[in-house]
């Protein structure tokens, strides 16, 4: 679900109680990524330069990532439905955090690698 907001903070209080929690999670574990990562809006949601956007759709929370990256993931994220670069959360019990947190850094090792080659 697209949102015509402008900032994160509108972002969030637009989101209603069931989904909250679960971008709250997601969301913390981005940022304690890149302590300096700027949290912005881009494609109508929550976005996290070079490494990931998160959006609150109808009836899921979408994290969007590396295809590549999420490729080898999958599989940590039992009963999650996974796209070909986004994950499809229902429930908070579905967000495992370490297995989160090692998407997370893999993303970062490989955003920084495919700059450092330019």
């Amino acid at each position: 679900m697209k949102r015509d907001i402008a900032t994160a903070e509108e972002y969030l209080a637009d989101i209603g109680p069931d989904q909250l929690p679960i971008v709250e999670k997601i969301r913390r574990a981005l940022l304690a990524a890149d302590p300096k990562m700027t949290e912005g809006i881009q494609y109508g949601m929550l976005d996290y330069p070079g490494l990931a956007n998160l959006g609150a759709q109808k009836h899921y929370v979408a994290l969007y990532v590396a295809p590549v990256i999420l490729a080898k993931h999958k599989k940590n994220f039992p009963g999650v439905d996974a796209g070909k670069s986004c994950l499809r959360f229902k429930r908070l019990d579905q967000v495992d955090s370490p297995a989160l947190e090692a998407l997370i850094k893999d993303v970062r090792v490989h955003r920084k690698s495919k700059f450092a080659k330019k």
